[in-house]
């Protein structure tokens, strides 16, 4: 399962690479969809002790490819649940502003070394301190190459023994 999973992303990241994927955007909301992506993780984080917390307004909406976007922001929620312990919290929240509209996903887990934090959206990076056996370092680069084919941008801040924000920017294009 884990091959196979590792083999779709690397198709994902080539046809993102290639230019090959149309996304189809369509106007969605923005709380409804947060609602989708945690709910896809919340009987994990029930299991875990961990609790996911939402704040988004009602009314924001955004243009966007569901199952491509869905894919980014679950990744890197999964990545928050992946470095948090018993009793941590993963708060997800959207907001919206005359230029832009900002997704936040944050947590108080274990944090982000400062001599990964650079390197951490590069494919295949692993970092000699992360105490996850699992991962192969795809899954924040795959979001980042979906966030930008949206036409945003990813960062993160990190402080060891913290916790971690990745701030997901998608700017609001106005019509001539």
């Amino acid at each position: 399962t884990r091959m196979e999973s590792l083999i779709q992303n690397l198709l994902k990241l080539a046809k993102l690479d290639a230019g090959s994927i149309e996304l189809e955007k369509d106007r969605h909301n923005l709380r409804e969809f947060l609602e989708q992506a945690i709910k896809s993780f919340q009987d994990r984080a029930h299991r875990e002790g961990k609790t996911i917390v939402l704040q988004c307004a009602e009314l924001i909406t955004m243009d966007f490819d569901a199952k491509w976007l869905f894919e980014a922001v679950s990744n890197i929620i999964k990545n928050a649940l992946d470095h948090t312990t018993a009793e941590n919290r993963i708060e997800i929240r959207g907001e919206e502003t005359p230029l832009l509209i900002q997704i936040t996903i944050k947590d108080n887990g274990t944090g982000i070394h400062a001599e990964d934090i650079h390197h951490i959206f590069q494919r295949f990076y692993r970092s000699r301190f992360s105490q996850d056996q699992q991962g192969v370092g795809i899954g924040l680069a795959l979001s980042k190459a979906i966030i930008e084919q949206h036409g945003g941008s990813i960062t993160v801040e990190s402080e060891l023994g913290q916790g971690s924000a990745f701030c997901l920017l998608f700017p609001k294009l106005t019509d001539p």
